[in-house]
């Protein structure tokens, strides 16, 4: 049964367009980089531009994060919307389908913030000549846009309509970044802080300062806790609620 699901679940994905255009999103996203580099720095020494450019994994980081958040939203509003998740509900189980929605959903967050990455090395190879890929950060690149695409897919669920869903889906993210500035000792239980201390990401290029920041076990607890009450929710909602 849950096989089943997963094929079907599958044969959707290869044909995704909500993956697609958000992908899309976040390597245009991360190209606007390129705007945000002084033209000099593209004459400086390697190691000086290694250097500059340490800051910019956070961003990057971010940027997918965001997308991939509101990709996993997207991803259960569109097939509400257009009967898909009503087709399967007289196939499947409702638990079966949304545990096999879980999958595609990081899957697709991954891919939205691969391609994150890879807008924002080319933005780099633009504005500064190049520089090179550090394979070892693409990692937790990939795992942040998975766990961001399980939170998405949650906050999907319980909100169901597309408008309120990208706003609440990004603002979700981008809260911490708002928060920072002015308390970054809260800012960083939010969801994205969270997830990108979890991951051991350099969070002092976005305003936090180092004497706040949470260890990693603790980040990872606070990221469990915002995903599976997240995820709590969306299943109580999904299980209970009339889907049409």
């Amino acid at each position: 049964m849950i096989l089943r699901a997963l094929c079907a679940q599958s044969r959707s994905f290869t044909a995704d367009i909500v993956l697609l255009w958000s992908a899309v999103a976040a390597f245009a996203m991360s190209l606007s980089l390129a705007t945000s580099v002084p033209p000099e720095f593209a004459t400086a020494p390697a190691d000086v531009r290694e250097a500059l450019i340490a800051p910019f994994g956070a961003v990057l980081a971010t940027y997918g994060a965001v997308v991939a958040a509101v990709y996993g939203s997207f991803r259960y509003t569109v097939d509400r919307r257009d009967g898909v998740i009503a087709q399967r509900l007289m196939l499947q189980p409702r638990w079966v389908i949304f545990l096999t929605r879980m999958p595609t959903s990081a899957l697709g967050g991954a891919v939205v913030a691969l391609a994150g990455v890879v807008g924002g090395h080319v933005a780099l190879m633009i504005a500064m000549g190049g520089i090179p890929v550090q394979w070892s950060s693409v990692g937790p690149v990939v795992a942040l846009g998975a766990v961001a695409g399980l939170w998405g897919m949650g906050l999907g669920i319980v909100i169901q309509t597309h408008l309120v869903a990208l706003f609440a889906a990004s603002m979700s993210m981008a809260a911490a970044m708002l928060v920072a500035p002015f308390w970054s000792a809260g800012a960083v239980y939010l969801p994205l802080l969270a997830m990108l201390e979890a991951l051991q990401f350099d969070i002092t290029a976005l305003g936090v300062e180092p004497k706040d920041s949470l260890d990693t076990w603790l980040a990872v607890l606070v990221v469990a806790g915002w995903v599976v009450a997240a995820l709590g929710v969306g299943a109580v909602a999904f299980l209970k609620r009339d889907v049409k």
